[in-house]
């Protein structure tokens, strides 16, 4: 098990975000007392969720001697904020930044790796596509909000952002939990959660989402980082197609695709849910093996596609 403390962070706008530590203890085979941690998996978690939800995963990683980090979204979980609300997609990728910031003080240089999931994936895309970040040594994407799960009219984008200008606040649509995963009891947790906010998506937050995948896409070859994206093939909320394209054109020649069929959005958290765990687990190890420093450096071009 892990050693877990929470803290708080202050956004640039003053907002109190909510952060989440997860320490490998002094029994696992690394990060005993004063050992640093073998690598640091920092987390951005997806859209009406929260950071704790990867509390299993932080565990896992810790028996390798791995920390894990997460902080709640602005407008999620315990942070500040209009639930699931924000005027400009670049508040999130301000607040990773002071995320990350904080990580690296605390830990120094140890490899460091990205983990974004759905629209926490769009975050950390557009976060290291545009902020090249050195200090990063990889980019995991999980199940990232690249498209949209279902097909969206043209009129009904314009409309939508029409509704984003006037009337910001008015839920456009909502997350079914159902959704998330073919595991009834993660579904059911997840109704039950109080902390997991999924009664309705603002108008607002939803135009500047769709935005800032157009914005990924257009810049996809910017990215250089090693890059390892993983998707349910029956994912309905995200677009399985659109982590195909963005692992195309991504400029990474050290790249991984890997599709897991009839999984829906949530794969950590789906059924044979140790398959995938045990593939992110492996793809992180071999670079450790390579990670002599927190610059990330080209490796050999590597894809899986279990489609």
């Amino acid at each position: 098990m892990a050693m877990y403390s929470e803290s708080r962070l202050q956004a640039s706008d003053g907002l109190s975000l909510h952060m989440h530590t997860w320490r490998p203890d002094s029994g696992e085979r690394a990060g005993a007392a004063g050992e640093p941690p073998r690598a640091v998996v920092a987390i951005v978690h997806g859209m009406g969720e929260h950071g704790g939800r990867y509390a299993r995963l932080a565990d896992h990683f810790a028996s390798l001697g791995i920390a894990t980090v997460a902080y709640d979204l602005r407008g999620h979980g315990r942070s500040g904020g209009a639930r699931v609300f924000v005027k400009r997609f670049d508040e999130y990728l301000a607040d990773t930044e002071i995320f990350l910031t904080h990580v690296r003080a605390t830990f120094g240089p140890v490899p460091l790796f990205v983990l974004g999931h759905s629209m926490g994936g769009a975050i950390a895309a557009l976060y290291t596509i545009t902020r090249a970040p050195a200090h990063v040594r990889g980019l995991v994407l999980s199940s990232p909000a690249l498209g949209p799960g279902e097909p969206v009219a043209p009129w009904m984008v314009k409309a939508g952002h029409w509704v984003s200008r006037w009337l910001p606040k008015v839920p456009v649509f909502k997350v079914d939990p159902a959704k998330i995963s073919r595991d009834e009891s993660v579904v059911r947790a997840a109704r039950a959660d109080p902390l997991n906010a999924y009664r309705g998506t603002p108008a607002r937050t939803a135009a500047e989402l769709l935005d800032a995948m157009a914005r990924i896409h257009a810049n996809a070859s910017a990215l250089h980082l090693p890059l390892y994206i993983f998707h349910g093939t029956a994912d309905r909320l995200t677009a399985p197609w659109a982590s195909e394209q963005f692992h195309g054109n991504a400029g990474s020649q050290d790249k991984t695709l890997r599709l897991y069929p009839g999984h829906f959005h949530e794969t950590l958290n789906d059924l044979d849910r140790e398959k995938v765990v045990d593939d992110l687990t492996q793809w992180l190890l071999r670079r450790l093996d390579t990670a002599k420093t927190c610059t990330a450096e080209p490796a050999t071009h590597d894809l899986h596609s279990d489609a």
